[in-house]
């Protein structure tokens, strides 16, 4: 398994010069990770259906009333 020690080691390792390019790549993966998880998110939002009359979010309350008169 790959620790944070061993993946600064290599770091340490790069020239000075070099850095910003190893940074960059670092935030690319970042944002990839992040993209791709907002990605799966959405995809699960669209997947949900709900059941319920046409003008459900006119007369929500009305539903909700009769729910707790039960």
């Amino acid at each position: 398994m790959i620790t944070h020690e061993t993946i600064i080691k290599e770091i340490n390792k790069i020239p000075d010069g070099d850095l910003s390019e190893v940074y960059n790549l670092i935030k690319n993966f970042e944002e990839k990770k992040k993209n791709k998880s907002q990605h799966n998110l959405m995809s699960k939002l669209r997947s949900i259906n709900i059941s319920a009359p046409n003008n459900f979010s006119q007369t929500a309350d009305l539903h909700t009333l009769e729910s707790d008169d039960e």
